[in-house]
């Protein structure tokens, strides 16, 4: 199992992950010129996707789907999420399997109807995703752990975020309960996970209010004596591939 992220960020989100039978791609925020570019820089051929798994409805993840589904890509996501888009994909379900990897997804807390996560399991290995979520709930723990990849939301830094230009408003909902995760939040979770966890993607680092040399920094401080290996998601290229 291998996974890439294409593009992270609030300018579009798409991440692939490789099964034994074909690749799957996480969420669709990326043109099909953009997705087929920078898979093919990650070393993955567009010809051998399977399916597009949705996390949410929200527009920078599924920009580019209307061109994947015109192409006969099969679309999967929660019911909450296929009503608001007022689409007529599969809703997805525990334990279904594409590519050859069993899926299971896990509610996040997140503003849009109907929020998951996923867990991605084959051959005794685990790949757990996690972005757009306010809070890490126990919930978000129990599919997380045992997961040897983990891909987890950096989403800001606190003292940017307050510092920052955006309105009230909109810093509030960034901060609350179903807005997006900082990186201290994100360090405690992953603090809990290190035993397990060998490689660990962080991902929609804001531009504004965060820095990859911040985000990174205040991981590795919770993350003091992990073995294991951090890696950033991009908005403008693909991550390194993790396996």
């Amino acid at each position: 199992m291998k996974v890439c992220a294409l593009g992270s960020g609030s300018t579009g989100n798409a991440l692939l992950v490789e099964g034994p039978e074909g690749l799957i791609l996480v969420d669709a925020g990326l043109s099909w010129r953009e997705l087929k570019a920078r898979a093919s820089r990650g070393g993955f051929s567009l010809a051998h996707l399977k399916a597009v798994v949705l996390t949410h409805e929200h527009a920078d993840h599924v920009r580019g789907l209307e061109t994947l589904a015109r192409r006969g890509i099969p679309v999967f996501a929660t019911g909450g999420t296929l009503r608001a888009l007022g689409l007529e994909g599969t809703a997805v379900v525990p334990g279904m399997e594409l590519a050859g990897l069993r899926i299971f997804p896990f509610p996040v807390s997140h503003d849009a109807a109907e929020p998951v996560g996923y867990r991605f399991d084959c051959n005794g290995l685990r790949l757990g995703l996690a972005t757009d979520l306010g809070q890490v709930t126990p919930e978000v723990m129990r599919h997380l752990h045992g997961c040897q990849t983990v891909v987890l939301e950096a989403n800001h830094d606190l003292g940017m975020l307050l510092a920052g230009p955006y309105p009230w408003p909109l810093k509030t909902r960034i901060m609350g309960p179903y807005g997006h995760l900082a990186n201290d939040a994100a360090g405690q979770a992953l603090r809990t996970l290190q035993g397990e966890a060998r490689a660990v993607l962080l991902a929609h680092l804001s531009q504004e209010n965060n820095t990859p040399a911040l985000a990174l920094e205040t991981v590795a401080l919770a993350l003091d004596g992990w073995k294991g290996r951090l890696y950033l998601a991009y908005p403008d290229r693909p991550s390194a591939v993790l396996s």
